[in-house]
């Protein structure tokens, strides 16, 4: 058995074994997923072989993406299958294995993934779940609402809306948690535009995009996949509102669903207009039809990151804290501590003596709710046996936050 990146020769093997776990029809696919990615290099697809024949493979797709305020390089994981006559051998748990090192060696701090299977063998590799909330809103009837004057919504046209599109995409996630970051290549690529990247209409005003929205109609459901709007802007947000629901009443549409929080204000404008059944969903299977999970590739590096975004937070903080140092949770048997430094700046040090245990029950997936923030330190204060002063520190650090995964951005 032999683990590696794969060798040219060996694509069409490996596009042949993803449309036998996979596809049967998914040829001409696979091989977008490579020839029409120009970030694409050979070792990102991870082959096992054995006598010449490649029987499990997986791609890694490079990726940055937001924890809190802040940017991390994070390795995904897609395409994960071996050959029907090779598996219960152990070949993808090996393979799943080698992969992480791969991660570790290209400098990803992170690596992630969604399973269409059940997540107990990735669990069992020590990757953890992580919540997506969706919802689903049934469509009875509408309160009607004036547009906002000056706003038209239009189709998206790539060739004259892309490069604002994706300048306003950057500009309304810049703060927003769990979102990746898209360079303008990304949203010509052929995998991305294969995902449903683009949007479907856009919003302009005096010739100038200030919103768009990405959603698919299917019979009598639709499917929200992206808002994009000027922040802090409720009348795009409206007129946005306004031609949704008469694109839904003119389809006959029944159902809406969407793969986003139902506190994001687009939804809250919808469920303010609609008049139906709201259906919160974890994991919001409605769409995504898989679960997501992480890996801690390398916990120092990848909390060092995070140390900016925390200095920002303290700076801005109305109150001020001693010098302290606190161990934080272990991630895939990784222990760090926190060091907040009499002048304010933070460090990412080893464990020491002086270090403040938190003597809290986090699990895991509780730490990278934590980090994200679907969960904030508020939530979990109550069971921790700590200072005030130190309590006061991380609910500084540790705010809540929507988290948001746009679906388009899965591979």
């Amino acid at each position: 058995m032999e683990i590696r990146g794969a060798y040219e020769s060996e694509l069409e093997q490996v596009v042949e074994l993803c449309c036998l776990a996979f596809n049967p029809d998914g040829h001409e696919r696979y091989w977008q997923y490579i020839r029409g990615d120009n970030s694409y290099r050979l070792p990102q697809t991870r082959v096992v072989v054995v006598n010449d024949t490649i029987v499990s493979t997986l791609r890694v797709w490079e990726r940055r993406i937001r924890v809190g305020a802040s940017l991390i390089t994070m390795g995904g994981i897609g395409g994960v299958c071996t050959h029907p006559k090779y598996r219960g051998v152990g070949y993808a748990s090996a393979l799943m294995q080698d992969t992480i090192d791969y991660l570790r060696m290209i400098g990803c701090d992170i690596g992630a993934l969604f399973s269409i299977i059940p997540e107990g063998f990735y669990r069992r590799l020590r990757w953890t779940s992580f919540p997506l909330y969706g919802f689903q809103l049934t469509l009875d009837s509408v309160t009607p609402a004036e547009a906002p004057v000056g706003w038209q919504v239009t189709n998206f046209n790539p060739e004259t809306d892309l490069d604002a599109v994706a300048a306003l995409h950057d500009r309304a996630n810049a703060q927003q948690s769990g979102t990746i970051a898209r360079t303008r290549a990304y949203w010509d690529m052929a995998p991305s535009r294969i995902r449903g990247v683009l949007p479907t209409v856009v919003a302009r005003r005096d010739e100038h995009i200030g919103g768009y929205l990405n959603y698919e109609i299917d019979e009598k459901t639709v499917e929200v996949r992206e808002v994009g709007c000027i922040p802090n802007n409720p009348e795009v947000l409206e007129a946005l509102v306004s031609h949704f629901l008469r694109v839904c009443k003119a389809q006959g549409v029944e159902k809406i669903e969407g793969a986003f929080s139902v506190q994001h204000p687009f939804a809250e404008r919808l469920m303010a207009r609609c008049h139906g059944e709201l259906t919160p969903i974890k994991d919001a299977a409605c769409c995504i039809d898989a679960g997501m999970m992480f890996y801690a590739v390398n916990l120092p590096v990848f909390l060092r990151r995070l140390v900016v975004g925390w200095e920002s937070r303290i700076a801005d903080a109305e109150e001020t804290f001693p010098p302290l140092t606190v161990k934080l949770p272990p991630l895939n048997n990784q222990q760090a501590a926190l060091r907040h430094n009499a002048d304010g700046t933070l460090q990412i040090v080893p464990e020491n003596t002086d270090t403040v245990d938190l003597r809290v029950d986090l699990t895991e997936a509780d730490f990278w709710q934590l980090l994200f923030g679907e969960i904030g330190w508020e939530q979990i204060n109550s069971g921790a046996s700590v200072s005030p002063e130190i309590s006061a520190f991380l609910g500084t650090l540790f705010p809540k936050r929507d988290v948001i995964f746009w679906s388009p951005d899965r591979y």
